[in-house]
């Protein structure tokens, strides 16, 4: 079942329908620009740019969020705001969604072939002032979902009703439903954490993390398999398969005392699929989705995952 169909099915929102499916068109259009070899961007250069909050823009980082922005104007999307602009951008127009985008999460990644992605999230305005709306917190999210550019074009989405994955099929460029019921094991035995960044952790994680590495022999009782991308929709992908736990926590960093990733585009609408699925997302001591937004480039900590393990982390941040 193609990803029209499905929608048209199986959620009565239309003007919920048309922002995803162009979404997914936007997403098409990125991937074929990533996977030419002999395009105009350069995808291996250094670009001299940085977004609002800092980091490195590349040549797709940029293209990617005029290409989302672009079909945005052409669906009933009152306003816009990415990761790659200072605030948001109003569309100007009286319809009530909102779409807030990562549009090309892990770019970093490029230059070495690792799976990279475009994370979104949508929102009803709710009669809100523009700039009132899109500091509404997680759990005020109409949809959310995530593409990934690997090997497969793969899409995880949910409108509030479970977590679903969808495969481009590149022949008809449309995106077809391959699991319509993902569901993430509730306990599991690996964990994704960068272990280079392990002398910058509070107590409480490297705790945890060292009683993970003691295996059978430790407090936990079982082996432990650590596995780490470093692309957040790449890790986030193999935990909706096969289960897991993520942690990205806040650490002694200046730059990350509250945190890395961003509330917004990155963990609000992972945390909304991850919920969904079966599992749980937290800073490390409340749901993310419960988390007040005070800015549109708040950052964040983000665990999640499989929701025994998840639990097990709460635990280590609330009693050590």
């Amino acid at each position: 079942m193609y990803l029209s169909e499905y929608l048209s099915k199986n959620c009565e929102d239309t003007s919920l329908n048309k922002v995803i499916i162009n979404l997914s068109i936007a997403a098409n259009k990125i991937s074929k620009v990533i996977r030419n070899l002999n395009n105009d961007i350069n995808i291996k250069g250094v670009s001299k740019t940085k977004n609002f909050d800092g980091d490195i823009q590349k040549p797709l980082d940029i293209l990617s969020d005029e290409m989302l922005m672009e079909l945005m104007r052409n669906a009933p999307v009152s306003g816009y705001a990415s990761e790659e602009q200072e605030g948001f951008v109003d569309l100007k127009n009286d319809h009530d969604l909102i779409v807030i985008a990562d549009p090309l999460d892990g770019s970093s990644n490029i230059d070495v072939n690792v799976s990279i992605g475009t994370i979104f999230s949508i929102m009803s305005q709710n009669n809100l002032p523009l700039e009132h709306a899109f500091l509404q917190k997680g759990s005020k999210q109409k949809a959310a979902g995530f593409f990934v550019y690997g090997p497969q074009i793969t899409l995880f989405l949910t409108f509030g009703k479970g977590t679903i994955a969808f495969g481009l099929d590149e022949n008809k460029s449309e995106f077809i439903l391959i699991n319509d019921k993902i569901k993430i094991p509730k306990s599991t035995s690996e964990f994704a954490i960068n272990a280079s960044y392990s002398r910058f952790w509070d107590k409480a994680t490297s705790n945890y993390i060292k009683d993970c590495q003691e295996g059978k022999d430790g407090p936990k009782g079982k082996d432990f398999g650590m596995r780490w991308v470093g692309s957040l929709v790449a890790d986030a992908s193999r935990i909706f398969n096969r289960g897991g736990i993520f942690l990205y926590p806040s650490d002694k960093r200046l730059k990350n005392k509250q945190g890395r990733l961003r509330l917004t585009y990155e963990a609000n609408p992972l945390a909304m699929l991850i919920k969904e699925a079966g599992g749980k997302a937290t800073n490390g001591i409340k749901d993310i989705l419960d988390v007040e937004v005070e800015d549109i480039h708040q950052r964040s900590p983000l665990i999640f995952g499989s929701s025994e393990e998840v639990e097990e982390f709460i635990y280590y941040s609330k009693n050590l």
